[in-house]
């Protein structure tokens, strides 16, 4: 029996990789893929993702590796004409002890691990709006204490290497253009060799997981009576019912350069290089499309400072609204 593990990474799509799990469970089921809960248990209703499962069991890795095991093969032999079991969970891509849970399951299973990486300058302001600025308030004195080693993809499929054979493990690059058709799902719907054809699956509608503007998150990065921690998107959630999308981020729209793109970027060259020649052979230049003039709208202090106070008034009035018309 095949076992894949989608490891992530952070940032590539996964929560729309999850939800089209869930939405498309008993549709799996027929081509024999499982997709247990996020307990590890089989269920009629599953989110399609097993982030805080793991995140339990790597509390504690050499027993978070003995309830796995239980775990997969509980769900073995209770579906006896399966042919693979299914588990999502980007936080497993970085980690350096996920690979241990998996070390006694590759011995008895057809371990193969999906892991999607994206252009490092792009995964970074990714993980600062979702994550660290919750936290941390200054963009660039927080970039300059990760760059190189945040994205490091080649030090994490080493990590994955030293127990899953390369051979088992599939690397898809997050850029549209080198997805099939184009999208994460898509993709994804691709690697697990299933007869059904994609667009008899159903579909996720709503935009998934959306980051918000720089401008919003530099007005509250750092604001520890905002965000209890990294994890917490109640402000988000707040932003979203008084503006809508109003405030969800243009990927085209950036708050960096070019030429401060390209020296993140000059930091993962030995990497990126690496990660080429070793799972994209047949490939030629850089691993990744490399940035250029006309990517991106870059914005000014001036247009970031606008949005700001354009962001506080229209809060400030729907606030009004909300009040005005509950009375």
């Amino acid at each position: 029996m095949r076992l894949i593990v989608h490891v992530g990474a952070n940032k590539t799509g996964s929560t729309a990789v999850q939800r089209f799990l869930a939405l498309n469970i008993t549709a799996l089921r027929a081509e024999g893929i499982i997709v247990p809960g996020g307990d590890f248990r089989v269920a009629e209703e599953v989110e399609g993702a097993h982030v805080l499962g793991f995140q339990k069991l790597l509390e504690n890795p050499p027993e978070g590796r003995r309830r796995l095991e239980e775990a997969v093969t509980g769900i073995e032999e209770a579906h006896t004409g399966a042919s693979a079991i299914l588990l999502s969970a980007e936080n497993l891509a970085a980690n350096p002890a996920a690979p241990s849970l998996f070390e006694g399951l590759v011995e008895r299973y057809d371990v193969r691990v999906v892991m999607y990486i994206r252009r490092q300058d792009e995964y970074i302001l990714s993980s600062w709006q979702q994550w660290h600025s919750k936290i941390q308030a200054d963009f660039w004195a927080w970039v300059v204490s990760v760059v190189g080693e945040l994205g490091d993809w080649r030090a994490y499929l080493q990590n994955w290497e030293t127990v899953v054979p390369r051979e088992r493990i599939t690397v898809r690059l997050y850029e549209r253009p080198k997805l099939e058709g184009g999208d994460v799902i898509a993709d994804f719907h691709g690697l697990l060799g299933v007869s059904r054809p994609f667009d008899e699956f159903a579909y996720p509608q709503n935009t998934v997981n959306p980051s918000f503007s720089d401008a919003i998150t530099e007005l509250v990065s750092g604001n520890d009576l905002i965000f209890e921690n990294v994890h917490d998107n109640d402000f988000y959630r707040f932003v979203k019912k008084m503006t809508g999308d109003r405030y969800v981020r243009d990927p085209r729209v950036s708050p960096i350069t070019l030429r401060q793109r390209q020296a993140i970027l000059s930091k993962y060259k030995a990497q990126n290089d690496w990660v080429r020649r070793n799972y994209f052979p047949r490939a030629t230049g850089d691993l990744f499309t490399p940035p250029k003039e006309g990517d991106y709208h870059y914005v000014s202090r001036e247009e970031m400072d606008r949005e700001k106070l354009e962001f506080i008034v229209t809060v400030l009035y729907q606030m009004y609204k909300h009040e005005k018309f509950a009375t």
